[in-house]
């Protein structure tokens, strides 16, 4: 699972992590349960509210392929869908925020997953943004196998800002950004056992 964690301080330190938030889809805030991670300090996925809270000091977590996401990657291809989405780049190039890529090894093992092979599914969930699909683990429940989970965290990414990013800028950053994913997936996989596995961005 690929994360882009947005700062707006100089380094990655203890500070940051006193000071981290997670970042979720606008909808939780009406879906009876899901709502109350905001209690518990995620915040909305916006531009704006990104922005904000990147003012405030905070280091925050963005799962940069979203819903789309679920639909590429399964227990046997480690995919994530950000080969043309671009909105990560511009915004930290607008507001001048370094990107620290991360990547959370191990979660495509916790559950199976189940959609259609028609893309209806799918379809619907970005429509809709609630991701719409069956998972299950441990004797058929949505009970996670016991599985290492390792986040992965590489360096950060400067980011000079330009009120008015190009086209050109964007792009550069953007695969600077996919270039980081593979890089950090490659470095570590042989040593968490994961060695026969390949990244793909889609």
């Amino acid at each position: 699972m690929p994360f882009g964690s947005l700062l707006n301080i100089p380094a990655i330190n203890m500070f940051v992590f006193r000071r981290f938030k997670g970042a979720t889809a606008s909808v939780l805030r009406y879906v009876p349960m899901l709502r109350y991670l905001y209690l518990w300090g995620a915040e909305e996925c916006s531009g704006k509210n990104l922005a904000a809270k990147a003012k405030e000091g905070y280091c925050t977590g963005v799962v940069c392929d979203g819903i789309a996401g679920i639909f590429k990657g399964s227990r046997t291809c480690e995919a994530f869908f950000l080969k043309d989405r671009k909105a990560l780049a511009r915004w930290a190039l607008k507001h001048g925020v370094p990107v620290v890529p991360a990547y959370s090894i191990g979660n495509s093992q916790a559950f199976y997953s189940w959609y259609d092979s028609f893309g209806f599914l799918e379809w619907v969930s970005r429509k809709t943004q609630v991701a719409l699909f069956l998972y299950f683990g441990r004797l058929g429940l949505p009970i996670p196998f016991r599985v290492n989970v390792t986040q992965l965290l590489g360096a950060p990414i400067v980011v000079e800002k330009k009120e008015k990013p190009t086209d050109e800028e964007v792009s550069a950053l953007h695969q600077e950004i996919l270039d980081a994913y593979v890089t950090l997936f490659e470095t570590h996989k042989h040593a968490l056992g994961w060695g026969d596995k390949e990244l793909k961005i889609v």
